[in-house]
C-alpha cells in the first residue's frame, strides 16, 4: 500500500507571523524566490510520519508491505512523474492500492471524499510575443509586444466564453506579464505566463487549440513574427477507485460520524498524483480540515472568509488538521491490510 506526501511548497513569501513560518529561499526560473508553507504540505508531511509511527507500532495487527513516497516538486506538477521515469516500481515494486491526502481551508476535524473525478487536468502556458523596439514617443515605428500581451489575456478568455461547453469546467488564468525596463521604452518582446485547468480531455483540447490560435492571431494583428507557444503538459486529474473510496467511506464514516462527508464535486486545483493512478495503482485521494471551527465562525460573523491555499496567509490549524490526517490515514491504510 502506497501512502504519499509532498516536500515542496509555493514561490512565494509567508505572512503568517507565526513562529515557524518558512524563511526559506529557492530556485524559481533561475531566481531566488521565497518558499511558503501555503498550499499546506507541512501538514501533510507531518500527518505522513504520524501515520507511519501509528503503523509500525501496531504492526502485529496488519500483513502486508507499506511504501511510504515524500515526492519532491508537486507545486511544478513534475515530480511523481520524475519517480516513476527514475523505476520507483520496477526497484520498490508496485503497490496494489493508494493514498493521499490535502489539508483544505474547511473545519478542522472534517474529512471529505468523492469517488471518480477528483481534481483537474493542469497544463501550463509560456508564451514569447515578439516585437520592434524603440522609443516610447514614437510607437508607430515600433511593433509593441506589451499590447500584444495585453490582448492575448483578454482575448484568451473568450476561448472559454465562446467555444468551450458552457456546462463543463475550464479555466485559463495568465499570472505573469514580464516585459520592458522603464516607462519610455517599447521593449523587444513580452512573456506571458499562465495555467490551464480542465476535468474533461475534450474540453483541455479546445482550450489549448484556443491559446495557440489567439496567441498566432494577435501578433498577426501587430503586424508581428509569429510567437513562442509553449504549452507544457502538467497533472492529470485525480479520478479516485471508486470501491476503494466505497470501502474506507465506511471506515471513515464509523470514525468520524456527521464529520465524514461526500464531497459535492471535483475541486479546480490539480495535483500530481494522478501519474501513480495512471500507472496503474487504484487510489484514493482525500481532503482534511484545517482551520479551527470557532475561527471559521469568527470569520463569517464578520462576512469575511480565512485565507485559502496557495494564500500567503493560509495557516491551519497544527494540532487538530494533524491528528485528523493521522487518524484518517491510518484507518485507510489499516482497513485494507488488517487479514
Amino acid at each position: 500500500v502506497l501512502v504519499r506526501t509532498e516536500m515542496d511548497g509555493p514561490p512565494r513569501e509567508e505572512k503568517t507571523g507565526l513562529p515557524y513560518a518558512s524563511r526559506a529561499v529557492a530556485d524559481w526560473n533561475g531566481k531566488p524566490s521565497p518558499v511558503a508553507h501555503s498550499c499546506g504540505h507541512d501538514i501533510h508531511m507531518a500527518a505522513w510520519v504520524g501515520t507511519a509511527q501509528a503503523l509500525v507500532a501496531m504492526k502485529a495487527k496488519w500483513r502486508g508491505t507499506l511504501m511510504f513516497i515524500g515526492q519532491p516538486s508537486e507545486e511544478t506538477v513534475t515530480g511523481a512523474r520524475a519517480m516513476l521515469a527514475d523505476k520507483l516500481f520496477e526497484r520498490f515494486g508496485k503497490p496494489d492500492m493508494g493514498f493521499a491526502l490535502h489539508v483544505q481551508a474547511g473545519p478542522a476535524g472534517t474529512v471529505s471524499y468523492r469517488p471518480g473525478v477528483n481534481s483537474s487536468n493542469s497544463d501550463s502556458l509560456d508564451i514569447t510575443f515578439h516585437g520592434k523596439g524603440g522609443h516610447g514617443s514614437t510607437p508607430h515605428v515600433t511593433i509593441d509586444p506589451v499590447i500584444e500581451a495585453a490582448r492575448f489575456t483578454m482575448d484568451v478568455q473568450t476561448v472559454i466564453s465562446r467555444e468551450k461547453d458552457a456546462t463543463q469546467f475550464g479555466v485559463i488564468t495568465v499570472g505573469s506579464i514580464q516585459s520592458g525596463s522603464a516607462g519610455n521604452i517599447i521593449p523587444d518582446k513580452a512573456v506571458v505566463r499562465g495555467t490551464v485547468r480542465s476535468f474533461d480531455a475534450g474540453v483541455r483540447e479546445v482550450l489549448l487549440n484556443g491559446i495557440r490560435r489567439t496567441a498566432n492571431a494577435v501578433a498577426a494583428m501587430a503586424g508581428a513574427p509569429a510567437p513562442d507557444v509553449q504549452l507544457v503538459s502538467g497533472g492529470r486529474a485525480v479520478v479516485n477507485d471508486a470501491a476503494l473510496t466505497a470501502r474506507t467511506a465506511t471506515v471513515f464514516k464509523a470514525a468520524f460520524g456527521e464529520r465524514a462527508v461526500l464531497a459535492p464535486g471535483p475541486g479546480s486545483a490539480s495535483e500530481d498524483y494522478s501519474e501513480f493512478i495512471m500507472a496503474g495503482v487504484p487510489s484514493l485521494f482525500f481532503s482534511i480540515g484545517g482551520y479551527d471551527p470557532a475561527q471559521i465562525a469568527a470569520a463569517r460573523a464578520k462576512g469575511e472568509t480565512l485565507p485559502a491555499n496557495h494564500h500567503p496567509g493560509f495557516a491551519p490549524s497544527p494540532e487538530p488538521s494533524i491528528r485528523t490526517g493521522v487518524t484518517a490515514m491510518t484507518l485507510a491504510v489499516l482497513n485494507v491490510m488488517v487479514p
